[in-house]
């Protein structure tokens, strides 16, 4: 499987998964990777720079989401890596403001990507991989308030599955646990999946078609945890819904 004659872009490219999934992206055949980071100049030399596209994009930037999509409005594929956490309980000492980054980052700046990408986003074809985190369904004890961001992000994704189902849009949404990044150092000794690992499946997945993706072992025993109920409502919310409606409907007329 791989992207030829597509255009991608990928944000928070500069490390990490981004960057791996620059990587990737590049050794799937893709015409373009347009690479978005806040500074440009942290981004790695990538093979292939020839293909590779730096753009300055800050997704708390309402105007530099403005200018990136003018500039590649014709992408194929938005995926929204970029993240922050906040490793300190909701009740400590840290600032509102502390909080509120996190969630202008990690749910308000993939919701302006979305909007200002929407054109893009209704072609047949085109899509968008959210990489979030098992913390999105399962409450992170140390950094409670990155999985509310999270969370809210999740519920984002699902939406926008919906509003692009008939234009033939597709949105993949990828749940890892931990990973070996910077944001992960927190997390010691702990067994992690490489940023690879995250970017190769990310990529397979959204080609495949799949809604959603559980990539390394931590995040299959969450998703075993969770249940196939739960799965069922994450990979086709509308109609599991309209089953749980019309179930509710009929157990008042029984009643």
């Amino acid at each position: 499987m791989d992207l030829t004659g597509r255009k991608i872009l990928i944000t928070g490219a500069n490390r990490g998964v981004g960057a791996a999934l620059v990587g990737a992206a590049l050794s799937r055949q893709a015409t373009a990777v347009i690479a978005a980071a806040r500074d440009p100049a942290s981004l790695p030399r990538f093979p292939d720079p020839a293909r590779v596209v730096p753009v300055r994009l800050d997704v708390t930037d309402l105007a530099q989401i403005a200018a990136a999509a003018r500039a590649h409005g014709d992408v194929d594929l938005l995926v929204c890596n970029a993240g922050i956490t906040c490793q300190r309980p909701v009740l400590s000492d840290v600032t509102e403001a502390a909080l509120r980054e996190v969630m202008e980052v990690n749910f308000f700046g993939p919701l302006s990507l979305a909007r200002a990408f929407a054109p893009s986003l209704r072609r047949p074809g085109s899509g968008v991989i959210f990489v979030l985190s098992v913390s999105a369904v399962a409450l992170s004890r140390s950094a409670p308030i990155y999985s509310a961001s999270k969370a809210a992000c999740l519920m984002l994704a699902l939406d926008l599955r919906e509003e692009l189902r008939e234009s033939g849009g597709t949105v993949t949404v990828v749940l890892p646990g931990f990973i070996d990044t910077d944001m992960g150092a927190a997390f010691g000794n702990t067994a992690k999946a490489t940023p690879a690992q995250i970017a190769e499946l990310s990529l397979d997945g959204w080609l495949a078609g799949q809604h959603t993706i559980w990539p390394d072992r931590f995040a299959e025993l969450v998703r075993d945890a969770v249940g196939e109920p739960f799965r069922a409502l994450l990979d086709e919310p509308r109609q599991v819904m309209t089953g749980l409606h019309a179930a509710f409907r009929d157990s008042g007329r029984a009643g």
